[in-house]
């Protein structure tokens, strides 16, 4: 996979942020546990440090899913975190650690410890983390970062932001709208981010040309065909988005993914749901290569 050059100010972080991913490496280095970066500031990454393109909406917390594989190997690397690198426990949410300056950094466990799609771990406040596709994600190939300090991570690709927010949205969708919002910036910006990538592999899409928002429902199908080849990793999780597709393409009277999108793009929901089923068209066949 590529590999990517940037800096705090370009992901919209304090410089505090680099003692912090230093303290936060020397816990997973000591224990041995792989790791990457999801989230909005992984959206950040492609979005504002490789393309030049700001986000609507920002984001204060870190998140990072991290590979688990053994019993208690998650409750010690927390320990040692608090007990050793000055982080402090958060006892609303067993899986939030704060650091000095209040940033919540979110350590998302994945891996043989999951069951069913959930992981469950010790201590107070919120202890089950539904995890559905973040080890798909992680088996189908991660770039990495580098930051002006020379620290180095992988981090999430954008069909894995794509899948993962809207696992996220469809656990929660009553609180998760923001997922929705992402999802919805992500696509606008799409062609424009990968458009060589586009021409290359979704040349096919081009075949018949329509004029209004043509590039867009282009990026729409091709953005869909790469989601599709991460699900593809697992029958259940393939199920499970084409599900959620199903459910959101049906009518755009009951699409509640396509009204979200439709405020945040300033359109009709049908012209939404359009859009919607052109990523479910690419989702249901995607390409190898």
């Amino acid at each position: 996979m590529s590999s990517y050059k940037t800096s705090y100010s370009q992901l919209r972080q304090s410089p505090e942020t680099a003692q912090m991913l230093e303290a936060l490496e020397r816990g997973l280095h000591r224990f041995n546990v792989d790791f990457y970066l999801v989230g909005a500031v992984a959206r950040d990454v492609w979005m504002r440090a490789i393309h030049d393109i700001t986000p609507r909406r920002t984001t204060g917390d870190i998140d990072f899913a991290v590979l688990i594989n053994r019993a208690g190997v998650y409750e010690d690397l927390k320990d040692y975190l608090v007990e050793k690198e000055g982080f402090r426990p958060y006892h609303a949410n067993s899986f939030v650690l704060l650091w000095h300056n209040g940033q919540e950094v979110d350590l998302l466990p994945f891996g043989s410890i999951e069951q069913d799609g959930k992981v469950r771990v010790e201590g107070t406040g919120l202890t089950t983390l539904h995890v559905t596709g973040f080890k798909e994600v992680y088996e189908a190939g991660l770039p990495e970062l580098e930051l002006e300090d020379n620290q180095r991570f992988k981090f999430c690709t954008i069909p894995g932001i794509v899948l993962l927010k809207l696992i996220a949205w469809d656990d929660r969708p009553e609180v998760r709208s923001s997922d929705i919002q992402d999802l919805t910036d992500i696509l606008l910006n799409y062609f424009d981010m990968f458009s060589e990538h586009i021409f290359e592999s979704h040349n096919d899409l081009f075949e018949e040309r329509e004029e209004e928002n043509f590039l867009l429902k282009v990026a729409s199908q091709a953005l869909g065909r790469e989601v599709g080849r991460i699900a593809g990793r697992s029958e259940t999780l393939m199920e499970r988005i084409k599900r959620i597709m199903l459910d959101n393409t049906k009518s755009a009277a009951t699409s509640r993914i396509a009204a979200i999108m439709a405020r945040t793009l300033d359109c009709t929901v049908e012209e939404s749901v359009d859009l919607l089923r052109r990523i479910q068209r690419g989702i249901e066949n995607p390409i190898s290569y």
